[in-house]
């Protein structure tokens, strides 16, 4: 009854009011089965499910204010169709954002994409959600800041794009208790260039994140004694798209960010990192470069592709640490049923080193006895849907 009452309410707005509103989306999802052993396991058990592999819905609009300026403003919201019966999802969650478009350029405030999740993609041609069917640990550094951010217009081909994220929107804790803790966390700044012409494409990315790592002098008294440390991204994409071919390189440079090395991710392995100290939750000092590849070519509608990446044993606390790295190899699929919508199948194998036991962050933890925690192997497929309204 609410529903309908809603639909009639609708129907009686003027047109005029409904006119520059877009109502837009994407539904995708698909069924996806996976194992996952460690070097000196048995195969873990084997998982399967119904997969939501990004769905959205968005509201934007404009209105023209005189002046070659008009009002810009979007509402875009996550979708889950799958993983859990009782998952809910947010409202404006995705990019949300005020602002107005000039003849010079658009300035937005609310929630954006960096440059990392709004420009440079290409290379993660996939849809998923097992991080083995799809490039989620180059593309990690995706992210969206709440901020005010400037887009250009392009000239001969370049536009470029700045962000800033204020501190209190980051971390709205007390600010004298931030800077004398291991968990301080900052304002973030994003930067981006583009260039394309004549299906050839370069990008650039950079994040600048304050205190977002912690970097340890010593243990004293069983604390970590230290301060707090800056964060970067770097990423440079490459390619070419067209003529059917698809071809795509990338290179990626993280500092003090999240990292591939996915046991500084998580409470669980950095007991281990941490040894017997119970601060588990302080940002960990580390770097890490990795790379990936994707090349793929149409035939008619079906469109075959195969994408390789590498990460090198990471940095932990200015030390390159063994048993750090991963590769990863995804191969399928996609068969286009139209311009809206898209069918995929692949299948995807990661192999992720698991370091070693021991307090990693004490700058002698080399005098410590270590253990090789092995190593963890994916093996994944895929298959799904996607309509794009």
């Amino acid at each position: 009854m609410k529903k309908t009452l809603i639909a009639l309410a609708l129907t009686t707005l003027p047109v005029a009011a409904m006119a520059e509103v877009v109502l837009y989306g994407q539904m995708k999802a698909g069924y996806e089965a996976s194992s996952t052993k460690n070097t000196d396991q048995k195969r873990g058990p084997y998982e399967n499910g119904i997969a939501d592999y990004g769905s959205r819905i968005g509201f934007k609009g404009s209105e023209e204010i005189g002046h070659n300026m008009k009002v810009i403003w979007q509402v875009e919201s996550r979708i889950h169709l799958g993983h859990s019966n009782g998952g809910s999802d947010g409202w404006a969650n995705r990019d949300s954002f005020i602002g107005l478009e000039t003849p010079y350029g658009k300035i937005r405030a609310g929630r954006i994409s960096n440059q990392m999740n709004a420009n440079m993609d290409d290379i993660d041609t996939w849809e998923y959600n097992n991080a083995a069917l799809g490039l989620s640990k180059f593309t990690r550094t995706d992210a969206r800041y709440v901020g005010i951010a400037y887009d250009s217009p392009e000239w001969a081909g370049f536009n470029f794009n700045v962000l800033y994220s204020p501190r209190d929107n980051v971390n709205g804790a007390n600010r004298v208790a931030e800077y004398n803790s291991h968990l301080g966390t900052g304002e973030k700044y994003s930067v981006g260039l583009n260039y394309k012409n004549s299906g050839w494409f370069a990008k650039y990315g950079f994040d600048y994140l304050k205190n977002s790592g912690f970097k340890v002098h010593h243990v004293e008294n069983g604390v970590y004694v230290g301060k707090n440390k800056d964060g970067q991204v770097h990423r440079l994409e490459g390619g070419y798209d067209a003529n059917n071919w698809f071809v795509g390189a990338g290179y990626q440079y993280t500092k003090n960010t999240s990292s591939y090395f996915r046991e500084l991710n998580n409470t669980e392995g950095r007991a281990k990192i941490f040894g017997s100290v119970n601060d588990h939750d302080m940002g960990v000092d580390n770097q890490g470069q990795e790379a990936a590849l994707t090349v793929g070519y149409h035939f008619g509608n079906i469109f075959p592709k195969i994408s390789y990446a590498h990460g090198w044993d990471a940095k932990i606390n200015g030390t390159k640490e063994r048993n750090t790295k991963y590769d990863q190899i995804v191969i399928g699929a996609d068969y286009s049923f139209s311009k809206r919508t898209t069918a995929n199948v692949q299948a995807g194998w990661l192999r992720e080193g698991n370091g070693y036991s021991g307090d990693l962050l004490d700058p002698a933890h080399h005098d410590v006895a270590q253990t090789s925690n092995g190593k963890t192997k994916t093996t994944a497929i895929g298959v799904g849907l996607k309509h794009v309204f």
